[in-house]
């Protein structure tokens, strides 16, 4: 190859990188999420047998009464726009002045409280009356935008612990920030985010989270089905504390011996490292007609986990 084609090359492929540098990460397929916490089993850390096993009740909401556990729900500040370009972008910091944006609650839907039109689509793209493009593009006309704001004050004794936020969905995508610096990015609308936010916070003051959240993102392309088309937060947000020593995740295998008279139970940590073996005999079986359950409580990283399995 000559010195020509080696700098049109190298030019070209400048282009190239500069041109994807330039693509916004909710457009971008590629990027799915940024610094969010790797999918794991659903649980919480107690910091007793007894919060634990209490939580096994059906609908008890045990968590509200744990010391690492804050509710972060209710309302928000809130400000709304019609289309992307129009978001503010500085609404993150600290200085920023939000005292004549409305409010939102938080889970809430933006359509069901006076933002945005609810729109049900069974066949085709929502957004074909703003917009006509090719995947994975999303335009900014009709890409409402919701910012938020509030300031939490996290407890003082959670000083050198982890601290996560919870997020349990976020339609269509979620842009986090904590005392006025980037935090993440998180796609997959139906499933919970998480964030370890343990270097943006401080303990026993006053902190403040801000989010930015879209109607459409690049992950809207895949969701031409038959449902409302709705945005905003759907479910539970909270803040939890684990110790510095607590599994990543929890993995439970329980197994039927050939014959049904014996079932065994393993508990795992991320490594494979075994928490909790049991054994049962003549087990009774879960169906749809008789859903029997089985709960256990693991002890690891200086908190007790719930399990169930049936």
């Amino acid at each position: 190859m000559n010195l020509k084609k080696i700098l049109l090359s190298a030019l070209a492929l400048g282009a190239l990188t500069a041109q994807a540098q330039k693509t916004p990460v909710w457009c971008d397929p590629n990027v799915n999420e940024i610094n969010r916490k790797m999918d794991v089993a659903s649980y919480f850390a107690y910091e007793s047998e007894t919060l634990a096993q209490q939580s096994q009740t059906p609908k008890a909401n045990t968590k509200a009464k744990s010391s690492r556990y804050l509710s972060i729900e209710g309302k928000w500040k809130f400000h709304w726009v019609e289309s992307a370009n129009e978001r503010p972008a500085d609404f993150y910091t600290l200085k920023y002045d939000d005292s004549k944006w409305g409010t939102m609650p938080v889970p809430g839907i933006w359509e069901l409280n006076g933002y945005g039109d609810a729109i049900y689509v069974n066949n085709g793209y929502a957004w074909r009356s703003d917009w006509n493009g090719q995947p994975p593009a999303v335009q900014d006309k009709g890409n409402h935008v919701g910012s938020y704001r509030r300031t939490f004050t996290i407890p003082a004794d959670w000083k050198g612990e982890n601290i996560y936020i919870h997020i349990g969905s976020a339609t269509s995508n979620l842009t986090l920030y904590v005392n006025g610096k980037y935090v993440g990015y998180s796609e997959d609308s139906k499933v919970a985010a998480e964030f370890d936010i343990t270097k943006y916070i401080t303990p026993g003051k006053e902190n403040l989270i801000a989010m930015q959240i879209m109607r459409w993102c690049d992950g809207s392309w895949n969701e031409d089905q038959d449902f409302w088309r709705l945005s905003g937060i759907f479910r539970d947000v909270w803040l939890v504390a684990e110790g510095k020593d607590a599994p990543y995740d929890l993995v439970v295998d329980a197994q039927l011996s050939d014959d049904f008279k014996t079932g065994t139970l393993v508990v795992r940590d991320e490594e494979g490292k075994a928490l909790l073996e049991k054994k049962y005999d003549n087990p009774k079986l879960w169906s749809c007609e008789a859903p029997n359950m089985y709960y256990e409580t693991v002890s690891a990283g200086g908190a007790v986990y719930p399990v169930a399995f049936g």
